[in-house]
């Protein structure tokens, strides 16, 4: 069971570490390269007038 567990945690800690990978890669390619940069910029753009005609509000609130 502890075998398990333990590859599990493996999978998930080299998850973790590629979409971190892949947000810094992202940041510099949006560094270097300005019509990137515009797109990731109106891709959340248009996700928030999507998301706010739609009527979802996205909070970062948490009940205790």
């Amino acid at each position: 069971m502890n075998f398990i567990r333990f590859v599990g945690l493996l999978f998930m800690f080299f998850g973790i570490l590629a979409s971190c990978l892949l947000a810094v890669a992202l940041a510099v390619l949006m560094a270097r390269s300005w019509p990137i940069l515009i797109a990731v910029l109106l891709a959340g753009l248009l996700f928030e007038l999507i998301t706010t005609e739609a009527g979802i509000e996205l909070t970062a609130t948490t009940q205790s």
